[in-house]
C-alpha cells in the first residue's frame, strides 16, 4: 500500500473515492497539515498500491486502511472520506470501530441504488470502449458543476495534463475492478450503530449521490451533523477548498 505522511499531531485519515489516488486530496492536506498528521494513500487498484488483484470490496478497503493505521502506529483517526471514499469509511467506523475518533463522509452513499448501479455498469462499458481520458471527461460531468466548466477551465486542462503524465494512471481493468466495490456494496443499516462524531457533507447540486443519500445516513447516525454546500455539486472540496477546508477543520479540531 503506498502513502503519504504530512505534519504532525492526531493523525487524519484521506480516504479517496473511485478511480482517485491520494493526490486528489492534495489541497486538504496541505490546509490540515499545518495542525494534523495527515495520512493519504492509494486504495487498492489505483495508483502505487501493488495488490491484491481485483475485483474488490469496500470492506475490503476498509480492512487495508484499518491495517495501514496499524502498522503506522496510529491506535484511533479521524477519517475522512470522500464518494466512494466515503462508503469506505462507514465501512471502516463498523469493522473497526476502535480505529476512528471521528468520521467525515463527504458526498456519500447511503446505498447502491438501481440507478447507480446502471451508471457505474455504463462507465464499465465506456472505459473498455473509450479508455480512461475519455471516461474521465464523461465522469467530470456528473462530478463538477457547470460554473465550474465556464469559470475554470485551465483546472480541467490541468487533470487531463496530469492524466497523460502520470506514470501510475489506472488501467481501465483496474477501474472497473475498483467499480464492483460499489457495486457489491450492501445497505449499512449497521451505520446505527456508529458512535464516532460524524459530519457528514454534500453539494446541494449533486446529481452523483444527491443529498437524499446523506440525510438517510444523518437519521441512521445518532448526532451526526449534516451540512449541505448550497449549488455545488459533488467535488467542493476542489471547487470551493478554502470553505471545505474551514469546516472540516473546525470539526477535527472540536474532537
Amino acid at each position: 500500500v503506498y502513502y503519504q505522511e504530512h505534519g504532525s499531531g492526531e493523525p487524519v485519515l484521506l480516504i479517496s473515492g473511485l478511480a482517485a489516488d491520494h493526490a486528489a486530496w492534495a489541497l486538504q492536506t496541505e490546509d490540515l497539515e499545518r495542525l494534523f498528521r495527515v495520512i493519504a494513500f492509494d486504495n487498492p487498484g489505483v495508483g502505487r498500491t501493488e495488490g491484491p488483484p481485483g475485483p474488490y470490496t469496500t470492506a475490503l478497503f476498509a480492512d487495508v486502511a484499518a491495517e495501514l493505521l496499524r502498522l503506522l502506529g496510529v491506535e484511533r483517526a479521524h477519517v475522512v472520506g470522500a464518494s466512494v471514499g466515503g462508503l469506505v469509511a462507514q465501512e471502516l467506523a463498523v469493522r473497526h470501530p476502535e480505529l476512528v475518533r471521528s468520521l467525515v463522509l463527504c458526498c456519500p452513499w447511503w446505498r447502491i441504488d438501481r440507478y447507480a448501479q446502471a451508471l457505474l455498469r455504463s462507465w464499465q462499458a465506456f472505459a473498455r470502449a473509450a479508455g480512461m481520458l475519455e471516461l474521465f471527461r464523461q465522469t467530470w460531468l456528473w462530478v463538477f458543476t457547470p460554473r465550474f466548466f465556464e469559470e475554470r477551465p485551465e483546472a480541467l486542462a490541468e487533470l487531463e495534463r496530469r492524466l497523460l503524465e502520470d506514470p501510475y494512471a489506472q488501467t481501465v481493468e483496474a477501474f472497473c475492478d475498483q467499480a464492483e466495490a460499489c457495486l457489491r456494496h450492501e445497505a449499512l443499516e449497521e451505520v446505527r450503530g456508529i458512535s464516532a462524531p460524524t459530519l457528514i457533507t454534500v453539494g446541494e447540486a449533486d446529481i452523483l449521490t444527491p443529498p437524499a443519500h446523506s440525510r438517510a445516513l444523518h437519521e441512521r447516525i445518532a448526532g451526526s451533523r449534516l451540512h449541505v454546500w448550497p449549488e455545488m455539486g459533488h467535488a467542493p472540496f476542489w471547487e470551493i477548498p478554502d470553505a471545505f477546508n474551514a469546516l472540516v477543520r473546525g470539526f477535527l479540531e472540536a474532537h
